[in-house]
């Protein structure tokens, strides 16, 4: 909001700017008007506002008359906002830092017909359920808390089995149960960054942090998008400069090109189906080859989608589902779904996106990732678009590309030349993990080894004479 004057015999122009945010309606403005944080970030230990306002008043928060107390259906709530073991309780000795857990009704016996236990308490006998139950309405029985429910993605990193009085993690095929019941690493080798700077394509360890230059080109040129087929394990990449779609051979370093005379942001690898996809957002289409194509002087491709799509950008593949999702940048932005053949296209998502620039699927938990460069911020949605969840970040500011690995999201920035990483689910405890000479573009995180599974094109070419695009 701007009032400005101007000073008539000078002709010079006085302005004032009055800042006055707007938050979106999963965030809360900060006391101070300097900026957004998500609910989420609402009492939860740490100042995520610069005034520390979104940590003020927690206490009496919890403690509000007529709330609820923060406390287990096993647990006693101390006058002060704690929580006390109902077995200690009119114990003849004061737990409570208040002293609140003592006196009153305490000689009143135990005579309710209670499911659990009954404990006196000062306010009288009551009914307590044991971990995991709380009371029902009657005051007498207990339920079953289902935490896989109640908590969402919070009780495990992916898949969650509730029992009664408790629940129990699981993981996928690949990942391996940490000793704390919650978080599934992936097992076998160390997963890699494999991240385009400049010319060069550096993998980076996400455990060790070992950096080293697997691919280099001309000094002149520019890796721009990148992926990686996991089956023969090549690395591809959009060449600027010639216009083309090159790949290598991490273990023979044998270098080749699959295709001339294209321009593309973003190059998508179907090592199941044996294509490769990219977007032309000048065009509006997305085209595929054959990953086996070599060039012969004359463009070996199709367009699988052309028409009605607005500038579209980021590309990602599920081959496994046969499925393609990709962004569009153009008046309307919106992310999108079609089978890899182009057909069944549909909107996934078309509200409270500026311009989603990076995407990233997240299988494990069926998510789907992207950066907003215009909004600054990080979102998710379940892939059949429901469970929207939006995270305004100050360091989002100019996204290439995204990957998601295990709890963490990755992505590169080409204004301050850095890869970062966030939690995937709360957007805190970001790192820098590479900050480089040069810009950063094409991002992965490949799955090293090649899996035993297949799809309609996997065999034979699925009996193409030419090019197999998948359909579900």
């Amino acid at each position: 909001v701007c009032s400005a004057r101007v000073d008539i015999r000078s002709g010079d122009l006085y302005w004032l700017a009055f800042l006055h945010l707007s938050c979106s309606r999963t965030h809360v403005l900060c006391r101070d008007g300097t900026g957004c944080v998500a609910q989420e970030y609402l009492c939860d230990g740490e100042k995520d506002c610069t005034d520390g306002s979104d940590e003020d008043g927690c206490t009496q928060l919890c403690n509000t008359p007529g709330q609820p107390a923060p406390c287990q259906s096993h647990e006693y709530p101390c006058g002060l906002g704690s929580c006390l073991n109902a077995s200690l309780v009119c114990n003849g000795r004061q737990d409570c830092a208040d002293g609140s857990d003592e006196g009153g009704n305490c000689s009143v016996p135990c005579q309710r017909s209670c499911a659990h236990l009954c404990y006196p308490s000062p306010q009288g006998p009551w009914c307590w359920c044991g971990p995991g139950y709380r009371l029902a309405e009657d005051g007498l029985s207990c339920m079953d808390i289902d935490e896989c429910m109640e908590w969402g993605k919070g009780a495990c990193s992916q898949t969650c089995l509730n029992a009664p009085g408790s629940y129990s993690c699981g993981c996928l095929p690949g990942y391996l149960l940490e000793p704390d019941g919650h978080v599934c690493k992936l097992t076998g080798p160390e997963p890699k960054l494999l991240v385009a700077v400049q010319s060069e394509v550096l993998s980076y360890g996400l455990r060790s942090g070992h950096e080293e230059v697997v691919l280099a080109t001309d000094k002149d040129r520019v890796v721009f998008s990148l992926d990686y087929d996991l089956v023969e394990r090549k690395v591809f990449w959009m060449d600027l400069a010639t216009e083309s779609i090159r790949w290598q051979d991490l273990n023979s370093g044998k270098k080749g090109t699959l295709v001339k005379g294209v321009r593309s942001d973003c190059i998508a690898v179907d090592w199941l189906g044996r294509n490769l996809y990219w977007t032309d957002g000048a065009a509006g289409q997305v085209l595929a080859t054959r990953l086996g194509a070599a060039w012969q002087g004359i463009p070996e491709y199709t367009v699988v989608m052309d028409g009605d799509l607005d500038q579209p950008h980021s590309l990602v593949l599920q081959p496994l589902s046969g499925l393609m999702y990709w962004s569009e940048v153009g008046s309307h932005a919106r992310l999108m779904e079609a089978s890899m053949d182009g057909s069944r296209r549909h909107v996934l998502l078309a509200q409270g996106l500026g311009w989603p620039t990076a995407l990233a699927l997240d299988l494990p938990t069926q998510r789907i990732f992207w950066l907003d460069e215009k909004l600054g911020s990080v979102g998710s949605a379940h892939l059949d678009g429901s469970s929207v969840k939006v995270l305004k970040l100050r360091w989002v500011r100019s996204p290439f590309a995204a990957a998601v690995c295990e709890g963490q999201l990755y992505w590169s920035e080409r204004k301050t030349w850095s890869v970062q990483q966030v939690d995937k689910a709360s957007g805190k405890n970001r790192t820098v993990l590479l900050k480089q000479h040069g810009q950063p573009h094409g991002l992965q995180v490949p799955t090293w080894g090649a899996p035993n599974r297949t799809n309609g094109c996997a065999k034979s070419n699925g009996g193409c004479a030419q090019l197999c695009l998948p359909n579900p």
